[in-house]
C-alpha cells in the first residue's frame, strides 16, 4: 500500500497522477542521488500546451526526458551513482539518453511490452559494458501503472489501442482489465474532479483491485 512505498517511489507516482490530471500520459519520474536525495522531479507532458518546460507539447516531453534534461556532468560529478525511478518502463529513447548521460542505475514500476526497452541492455556491447542496474518494482506498484495508464489510453483512444493493450495483457492482463472496469466506471477522472490526492487513489485502486483476485 502507499504507506509501504519507497518515497522515490512515491514522488514518481505523485508525478504520475499530476500528468493524468493534467490530461497528458500518467507516468512519473524522479532521480535521486545514492543517499537517496531527490536531484530530479518530472512527469510526462507530451500534451501540455503552456510550455512549462523547453519540451514540453513535444514527443520528446517523457517524463525521464524531463528528469534528466540540464543535468550537466560538470555540476553532478557523481552521477554515475543516481538512480533513476520511473513509473514505466523507459522507451528506447529515454532508455539511451539515461544511459548516454551515465546514469547506471534504472529502476522502473511496470514493464511496458509496447515500447519499453531495457531489453537493450543486453543487446549492445556498449551498453552492456557499463554495467548498468535494471530493476523492476514490485507486483503491487506495477499492477496501479498498468492500471492507470489502461484507464487513460482508453480514454484517448489511441489510434494503435488494441495494439498497445496486447502486449501490456501478455504482461498482466488482470490489470489491463481492471483499468478498462475502471475506465468505464470514470473512477479516474471523478477523482481527479474532486482533487483526491495520489495517497487515496493508489490504495483505492489496489483495495479494489485485490478484491477481483488481483495480486495473488
Amino acid at each position: 500500500m502507499w504507506q509501504d512505498l519507497e518515497r522515490p517511489w512515491q514522488i514518481a507516482f505523485e508525478m504520475a497522477w499530476e500528468a493524468y490530471r493534467g490530461g497528458t500520459i500518467p507516468i512519473g519520474a524522479v532521480i535521486t542521488d545514492a543517499e537517496g536525495n531527490v536531484v530530479s522531479r518530472w512527469r510526462n507532458r507530451i500534451y501540455d500546451r503552456k510550455g512549462s518546460t523547453p519540451l514540453a507539447g513535444t514527443n520528446m516531453a517523457h517524463a525521464e526526458m524531463d528528469a534528466l534534461f540540464g543535468l550537466a556532468e560538470r555540476e553532478h560529478p557523481e552521477i554515475r551513482t543516481y538512480i533513476l525511478y520511473t513509473t514505466l518502463e523507459p522507451c528506447p529513447m529515454c532508455f539511451g539518453t539515461a544511459v548516454m548521460m551515465n546514469i547506471r542505475k534504472i529502476y522502473f514500476a511496470a514493464r511496458d511490452g509496447f515500447a519499453g526497452a531495457t531489453a537493450l541492455n543486453e543487446k549492445l556491447d556498449y551498453i552492456r559494458n557499463k554495467n548498468i542496474v535494471i530493476k523492476q518494482g514490485n507486483k503491487e506498484m506495477a499492477a496501479f501503472q498498468l492500471i492507470l495508464q489502461t484507464a487513460f489510453e482508453y480514454g484517448r483512444q489511441h489510434a494503435r489501442l488494441e495494439e498497445i493493450m496486447g502486449t501490456w495483457r501478455e504482461i498482466d492482463e488482470g490489470s489491463v482489465a481492471y483499468g478498462q472496469v475502471l475506465y468505464g466506471k470514470k473512477y479516474f477522472e471523478k477523482a481527479a474532479g474532486e482533487n483526491k490526492q495520489i495517497s487515496r487513489v493508489y490504495d483505492e485502486v489496489i483495495e479494489g483491485y485485490i478484491l477481483t483476485g488481483g495480486l495473488e
